[in-house]
């Protein structure tokens, strides 16, 4: 007992020195510059847990913690650097002038931002991911300067349009390259989005030429995730998002409905309708508009959209061995019942060093979707129908034939009526070995194989509100299977090295890449089991078509460069290409490309007086030739039998019965499009000249971009003189020659500035600017132009190639104006066009086609992106708006206006049409369609123009201590708000003029929730 005061005094020690111990300290130290100029606002805070500190005017801190705990140090302008404290300690920070030292990925290899001479842009994965999408690419919308990225459909797995600096080519295809892990050929679509590392987009030639043939519209290389050394680190990312109000309008109903209809009819008769019985002409009409049966269709058809995403990846891997996996499944329901899609996505990417000088790598996708399409015309057939009768039966069936006898446009939800399904399995594998005798050689060659399954099913019942195809009748059941191969086989010998002030380097590069299609369709019309859909086409009358295509391509190239102090850059690179779909004559084409930098700011003539506010200053200049390998596909659809533009061989049409042969019926083979043996690329002449700055020890950093492309030998169809003898069914058949010319130019720049940045709180700011033209400069026409109806273009020299040509809508006559607009053919109420003057008549006379006009473009002349990133503590908040300005389109949804006066065809509500009581409305008077049928088009050529914030998104990542607790290492909620306004002009309310004018499948908000864990 007498020991007990002793070991309580022990106890107490022992209580007091654990309480001292566990007490906060101070730590007190300075940070600096390389050249130990005191740092005033750097950031300090713990790897773990919260608090933190800032420098003062003289760089010195006081951070509230113990010695040896782990802080990172970050400042605008320097590179962020994880470290000990240590009291008294000073901190040197090396300044990071705008990622000069970041590594950006160029065609077969990788070269530092700094020693860059062409015209690239680095999108890294925080900028892909930072709002969910399932679309690599619509994540970069607005975001790079010169890509032009717009959505242009609602439709569940629609995919975006992609230019990059206009179009250069008439009738090829303008879409940029593809590079997926330094493979030709995949799909950007199959990509998860969660998976990637890094999207690098080549937008001139001295970037892209040595791609060589399929680099004239740009090259976006997309990087994949790696396994890194290290613990296995495990990521969750799941949302679920809800659509909200489409951007459609609705059909009149009510009042409204009635109102325009007795418009109409006083119009066409001269007076009001006697009473409504003489309004309606149908008894059956004029009982469910007394019964006040009511439709709204458009709220009949539509749903609310959701989509909802799980990601799981694994990443991690010894010095030796490293892995990166990932799995996705990804459930998106459309607007309407019929449209919705499953995807399930897998990858596994490996690395493996073998010895110290042989490493070998595999890289793996697989995709499988289960699409169902819904009908394109729903939307429309549900604006355009009758908003009376009966919608439902008793027993809460749809019914078909809802009032007098016309047919419902839900004829589509009828079960058994329609279907249109796509399952798709996509396989992209690779692997490659890399071989490192000494230091600074290396040789790689790689293999790689795409294959891509895809089967469409379709079937259209009797009651089906969707047409059958051109080629067919309902019933109608069709089935296609679409098999595609790619083999690729790359061999890269890279060498770079430094002797004193003098770095160089080159690469030797041979590729053979061979592709085959198959395609095969059975179709059968008066289909007797509604049931069996296309799984029994031996039920009709059946039909079967197939096609099978074969290419190869082979090339060679390689690429010198050369850096003189880092200051003074020079790169040069040529590609041979060689393919197997021309003639002998014009198989091989070159492609050379040569670009100099300039890093003004390295030269001893700037001197110190620059030192304070200039961090970069590099002038770059390039110049390249390049090839589009863009090939127009096969009309599967409409069953056309089809090949390249590029091809040399002739396309056959096959006739069946419709020939004579001994008396007897025979087919016959006649040709559509005759093939050229004198065909080669359609080559692009690229300058660039751009100017990369950063100032304010890189607060503010950007670049400025002049491009000039001026594009020949553009493919062009020439008719076949019919002397030839080569006709088909005895008119003249066409054939492709190398003949017309383009230019595009244009200037790009873009802007990142640091605004705020401080312990709690940090703003950034980017900015991107666009300004574009394109031009036909030439075509083989002494008109000057050429109206080709058969693929809608409207081609002039002198004007963009995407023109629109057509009557200049210029208002409507008013009654003050009856006999001026007598002297046009026209009266009160009607459209008032703009005219041509001819044979000196001033331009008055009635409205003829020589009336027409080019009226504008639908590319842009601004492409503007504008992104806010804020951080408060723990939240996290992105604001995403874009611009696209000086675009004409034509709206399909103005049409629906139709100035009818057939009481079954609705019009849109809310249409501000002419009356005598409102004379200054933009849409003619009801009733008077037929009296302007030939110019009635011209109401639908708007501007297009609109500004819209595309996406908000509000993040709360949860304190590093509470987390860990669950074993984890993060956790962040976020919520994104999609397209929730939309500034456009008034005519165009309630529509999103994104989709280029097209109203089949709208566009909608779309509000998403989601979570981020990393354990």
């Amino acid at each position: 007992m007498a020991s007990l005061p002793s070991q309580a005094k022990a106890s107490g020690v022992q209580e007091n020195a654990a309480y001292a111990l566990n007490q906060k300290k101070v730590v007190k130290g300075q940070v600096t510059d390389q050249n130990g100029e005191a740092l005033l606002g750097v950031i300090i805070k713990p790897v773990s847990g919260n608090g933190g500190t800032v420098t003062d005017i003289d760089g010195n801190f006081s951070f509230d913690g113990a010695p040896g705990t782990k802080v990172t140090v970050s400042y605008v302008g320097f590179k962020t650097v994880t470290v000990t404290l240590k009291e008294g300690m000073t901190i040197k920070m090396e300044q990071d002038l705008v990622g000069l030292d970041d590594v950006v990925v160029i065609g077969y290899g990788t070269v530092k931002k700094k020693d860059l001479t062409g015209a690239v842009t680095t999108m890294k994965t925080e900028d892909i991911t930072i709002a969910p999408t399932t679309n690599a690419m619509e994540a970069l919308q607005g975001k790079v300067a010169g890509l032009d990225i717009t959505k242009t459909s609602g439709q569940v797995g629609s995919g975006v349009s992609i230019l990059l600096r206009g179009s250069r080519s008439i009738y090829g295809d303008n879409a940029p390259l593809f590079i997926i892990d330094g493979v030709q050929g995949g799909s950007y679509e199959d990509v998860n989005p969660s998976d990637i590392e890094s999207i690098d987009v080549l937008k001139d030639a001295s970037s892209t030429a040595i791609y060589g043939s399929a680099g004239a519209n740009g090259v976006i290389i997309i990087t994949t995730k790696r396994g890194q050394e290290g613990k296995a680190r495990v990521n969750f990312d799941a949302y679920y998002g809800f659509s909200g109000t489409p951007n459609f309008q609705h059909g009149m109903v009510g009042d409204e409905w009635m109102r325009y209809q007795r418009d109409a009819y006083t119009y066409i008769h001269g007076q009001a309708p006697a009473d409504d019985a003489s309004l309606f002409g149908n008894s059956d009409y004029l009982n469910a508009y007394q019964q006040g049966k009511w439709i709204d269709w458009v709220d009949q058809i539509k749903n609310t959209a959701t989509q909802q995403k799980y990601s799981l990846s694994v990443s991690g891997g010894t010095k030796k061995t490293k892995i990166f996996a990932s799995a996705a499944y990804t459930n998106q329901k459309g607007l309407i019942e019929t449209d919705n899609q499953k995807v399930y996505q897998l990858r596994m990417n490996i690395d493996q060093e073998l010895n110290k000088w042989l490493t070998a790598s595999f890289t793996s996708n697989l995709n499988y979707s289960d699409r169902n399409l819904g009908s394109r015309h729903t939307f429309i057939n549900a604006l355009k129908a009758l908003p009376l009768g009966d919608p439902y039966t008793e027993d809460g069936e749809i019914n078909y034939k809802y009032v007098g006898g016309l047919t419902t446009p839900l004829g589509d939800f009828i079960k058994n009526q329609y279907a249109e399904n796509v399952r798709t399995t996509y396989l992209n594998v690779s692997g490659s070995m890399t071989w490192t005798p000494i230091k600074g050689l290396s040789a790689k060659t790689s293999f790689n194989g795409i294959l891509k399954h895809a089967r469409n099913g379709k079937f259209r019942g009797a009651q089906a509100s969707a047409t059958a195809p051109s080629y067919s009748s309902l019933p109608f059941g069709e089935s296609s299977n679409t098999n595609n191969w790619q083999y690729n086989w790359e061999n890269v010998i890279s060498y770079n090295n430094s002797i004193g002030d003098h770095t160089f380097g080159g690469q030797l590069i041979s590729s053979y890449i061979v592709g085959e299609t198959e395609f095969a369709r059975a179709y059968s019309n008066g289909l007797a089991m509604d049931s069996y859909q296309w799984h029994q086409l031996k039920g009709g009358d059946s039909k079967a078509y197939s096609e099978y295509q074969k290419w190869q391509k082979l090339s060679y190239a390689f690429r010198l460069n050369y850096s003189y102090k880092g200051r003074y850059l020079f790169n040069f690179s040529n590609r041979w290409d060689g393919v197997s779909w021309f003639v002998d004559d014009n198989k091989w084409d070159m492609f050379p490309a040569v670009a100099l930098g300039w890093r003004i700011s390295e030269e001893d003539f700037m001197g110190k007086a620059t030192d304070s506010w200039l961090d970069n200053l590099k002038l770059r200049v390039g110049y390249g030739v390049t090839g589009n390998s863009g090939m127009m596909s096969t009309d599967h659809e409409n069953g056309i039998t089809g090949a390249s533009a590029y091809a040399t061989q002739s396309i056959p049409y096959f006739f069946t019965g419709t020939g004579m042969r001994d008396g007897a019926r025979a087919n016959v083979i006649q040709y559509n499009s005759y093939g050229s043996n004198t065909l080669g690329w359609e080559k692009s002449y690229n300058w660039n000249i751009g100017l990369d700055f950063a100032v304010l020890r890189s607060r503010i950093a950007g670049s400025v971009e002049y491009f000039n492309t001026t594009t020949k030998g553009l493919l062009f169809r020439q008719q076949v003189p019919i002397t030839s003898g080569i006709t088909m069914w005895g008119s003249p058949i066409s054939t492709w020659q190398n003949l017309a010319k383009t230019r595009n130019y244009g200037v790009e720049a873009t802007i990142t500035s640091h605004n705020i940045q401080n312990k709690d709180f940090t703003w950034s700011t980017t900015l991107t600017a666009t300004w574009s033209k394109e031009r036909i400069v030439s075509m083989p026409i002494e008109t000057g132009y050429y109206l080709d109806t058969t693929n809608g273009k409207n081609l002039f020299v002198g004007k963009a190639i995407n023109s629109f040509y057509g009557y200049k809508y210029a208002g409507i006559w008013s009654t003050a104006e009856a006999e001026e607009a007598a002297k046009y053919g026209s009266e009160p109420g009607l459209i008032k066009v703009e005219t041509i003057e001819k044979d000196g008549d001033g331009g008055v006379h009635p409205y003829g086609t020589d009336d027409r006009m080019v009226l504008g473009h639908s590319n842009p002349n601004w492409v503007l992106g504008f992104t806010n990133n804020f951080t408060y503590k723990g939240f996290d908040l992105s604001i995403h708006t874009m611009a696209r300005l000086g675009q004409m389109i034509q709206s399909d949804m103005l049409s629906r206006y139709t100035a009818s006066d057939d009481i079954t065809v609705n019009q849109i509500a809310g249409t501000d049409y002419w009356t005598e009581n409102n004379q200054g409305a933009y849409f003619p008077r009801p009733g008077s369609a037929k009296k302007q049928s030939a110019y009635y088009s011209a109401l639908t050529f708007v501007d297009g123009s609109f500004f819209k914030i595309k996406n908000i998104t509000l993040g709360y990542t949860l304190p590093t201590n509470l987390v860990k607790k669950a074993f984890m290492e993060r956790v962040r909620f976020y919520a994104t708000a999609y397209n929730p306004v939309i500034f456009c002009k008034s005519i165009l309310k309630d529509t999103d003029p994104e989709t280029g004018g097209s109203d089949a499948f709208p566009t909608y908000r779309e509000f998403v929730f989601g979570v981020n864990v990393t354990f």
